[in-house]
């Protein structure tokens, strides 16, 4: 989830980024298992978000995962956001939330301005075995449901997906379908991103010690275009 995008703006290097895609068509399937962090990919967020600070440096990949790291004493986060627009499809990462309870980790398509077009998978890291599912469409937000895994997310990876469709969104973890909708979808091609950080709506203290929020890969199946 992101609110305010225009934060992410801030930085030159994203102003030339996003300027290159703003106009730019989609971007066709792709698979990223991280054994590098590409950047003709993938851009770094450098902004505030709720609590957090999210430096661009608090993001790398290694050992075959993109890192996002909170620094000890700190509510500092991460963000990763795809270059390129993408649109219908499917959409799964394995992921591995690192354990800083009142922080949440965000798997979306987003597009600004606010509340105008996104699709969120948000859970929570801590051992309630919470997520939340979230579409925003025409500047509203059209649906939110938190949902129980039946796990702890911090303790082992998982994979959380969705199918994004013109007249349908399905969300899955663990190829189980969680919750489906057919109203309030956004119709338009975003960017991809995944970020975790500490909302102002949530409670939780700094972590003690630094811990990472982990993803394996994350796969993009491209369907159709969208208008």
């Amino acid at each position: 989830m992101r609110r305010v995008l225009s934060l992410l703006f801030a930085g030159l290097a994203f102003t030339i980024v996003f300027a290159g895609t703003a106009g730019a068509q989609e971007a066709t399937s792709f698979y990223d298992p991280f054994d590098s962090f590409d950047t003709a990919r993938w851009s770094t967020g450098d902004h505030n978000l709720g609590r957090s600070y999210l430096d661009p440096t608090n993001v790398d990949a290694s050992g075959g995962n993109l890192r996002i790291k909170h620094p000890a004493r700190s509510y500092e986060g991460g963000e990763a956001l795809t270059n390129a627009l993408h649109g219908y499809g499917s959409y799964s990462a394995r992921v591995k939330p690192a354990y800083a309870p009142g922080s949440i980790t965000g798997f979306f398509l987003y597009k600004s301005p606010d509340f105008e077009s996104e699709i969120d998978i948000e859970i929570y890291n801590d051992r309630s075995g919470r997520v939340m599912f979230t579409t925003y469409a025409g500047g509203q937000q059209t649906h939110t449901e938190t949902a129980q895994l039946g796990f702890d997310p911090t303790a082992a990876y998982h994979e959380y997906a969705f199918d994004y469709a013109s007249d349908s969104m399905t969300f899955y973890v663990d190829g189980r379908p969680m919750r489906t909708w057919d109203t309030g979808i956004p119709q338009t091609s975003m960017h991809l991103m995944v970020n975790s950080w500490f909302p102002a709506w949530l409670n939780g203290n700094r972590p003690k010690k630094t811990v990472y929020t982990q993803i394996d890969w994350i796969r993009h199946t491209a369907t159709a275009a969208t208008p």
